[in-house]
């Protein structure tokens, strides 16, 4: 439900940036922005528009058939049937809008925004709109962690760590008992642990050894996990919620030997890549205590540096963050200068990952925070911060 006062801030901002309007726009639920921003929850499955003026009151064009779908949102209804009524109708829609927000990228450059097919924007721009796109509105009115949510996330935080002490002493024992384990046997203990603790994920988590690590999205299917064995390189990466409306993911990676003690070499790359993620969250500090805006793609900047510096550049081939919300990968700021050039301000209730990586040839390696946004400054939401691998046989 479009609420009074959410509406108002979303007017006043479209003042501000000189915009005279918000254009929503969808068809079968494909535009997730939209449907999610006026929990349209229902099955839709036709076209659909709702603008949100800078000024007076909001507007819908409608398929009749699914009029009562929209019953609730304020604002005037227009209804259409055909699509020539559609297009007939779209001059009243506007009401003579010269610059309307919608879900596009330019260029594709933020595909996570770019939920509006190009036909849709044609259309628009025919009747003489400029399209611009709504990335930084929906980074500020849409991907902003509300109190309850902060509640829930933290509480989601706390049971992944532990969890992930659990698998790491599930291994652990395996090996001193000389038993056999692989990496699906930890990934299915993981997703029992979650069902016990009430929580659910999208995906199942990684547990990946040594080569495996190399690829950051890591899955070794049903039939071809490898053995953790004695001397193996172990990364845990674990992602969940809480089994409640509106809950917020924790994301977190951690990293362990199955061995007494850890290569040098191993700790010298650990220690790089710790490193690196420090000096992003030591830069959003400085950027708070300066009082000034901090986006996505500078702090990507800020730890990226650390990497290339090092000589490990083209081994971090991936952003160094992204959203988190009530999706694992969520619509808010991204921590990116490589896959995207994230140029949105990252604002109070934001939560974002922070996770660099290497990735050679015979392993890999990757250290995952996540970050809120606080008026008091970056809150590292999952603590521990791991600062070495972990001695499995110590």
């Amino acid at each position: 439900m479009l609420e009074q006062d959410k509406l108002d801030k979303i007017q006043g901002y479209l003042k501000e940036e000189n915009l005279d309007g918000w254009l929503l726009a969808d068809f079968h639920a494909r535009n997730s922005i939209a449907v999610e921003f006026l929990d349209l929850s229902m099955h839709m499955t036709r076209r659909w528009f709702y603008l949100i003026p800078a000024e007076g009151e909001p507007v819908a064009l409608i398929n009749k058939i699914e009029k009562e779908r929209f019953a609730s949102l304020p604002g005037k209804k227009i209804y259409f049937t055909t699509y020539h009524s559609l297009e007939e109708n779209i001059p009243k829609l506007l009401q003579g809008a010269g610059k309307l927000a919608m879900e596009y990228s330019r260029f594709g450059r933020l595909p996570y925004v770019g939920l509006v097919d190009a036909g849709t924007i044609e259309l628009i721009r025919s009747f003489g709109v400029e399209v611009v796109s709504s990335a930084d509105i929906v980074a500020g009115f849409q991907a902003r962690l509300t109190e309850k949510q902060i509640v829930m996330h933290k509480k989601a935080a706390t049971i992944v760590n532990c969890i992930k002490d659990d698998a790491f002493k599930l291994i652990k024992e395996f090996l001193e008992r000389e038993q056999t384990i692989n990496e699906r046997m930890v990934i299915d203990f993981m997703m029992k642990r979650f069902e016990q603790e009430e929580m659910t994920t999208d995906f199942a988590p990684i547990c990946a050894v040594d080569a495996n690590i190399c690829n950051p999205h890591y899955d070794p299917g049903e039939n071809e996990p490898s053995d953790i064995k004695k001397d193996s390189l172990i990364l845990i990466d674990l992602w969940a919620k809480l089994k409640k409306p509106h809950a917020v993911f924790a994301d977190i990676t951690w990293m362990a030997y199955a061995g007494e003690t850890v290569p040098e070499k191993y700790a010298e790359e650990f220690h790089l890549i710790t490193s690196a993620r420090d000096a992003a969250v030591s830069y959003l500090w400085d950027k708070h205590e300066e009082g000034g805006s901090v986006y996505g793609f500078e702090v990507d900047n800020a730890c990226r540096k650390i990497i290339n510096k090092a000589g490990y550049g083209d081994y971090f081939f991936h952003r160094v963050g992204h959203s988190i919300l009530e999706e694992g990968h969520g619509p808010g700021p991204n921590i990116d200068n490589i896959e995207t050039k994230d140029r949105r301000k990252l604002h109070t209730g934001h939560l974002f990952s922070i996770e660099p990586g290497i990735y050679l040839e015979d392993h890999g390696m990757r250290t995952e925070i996540d970050v809120l946004m606080t008026p008091d400054g970056p809150d590292v939401t999952t603590q521990p911060i791991q600062q070495e691998i972990i001695p499995l046989l110590k």
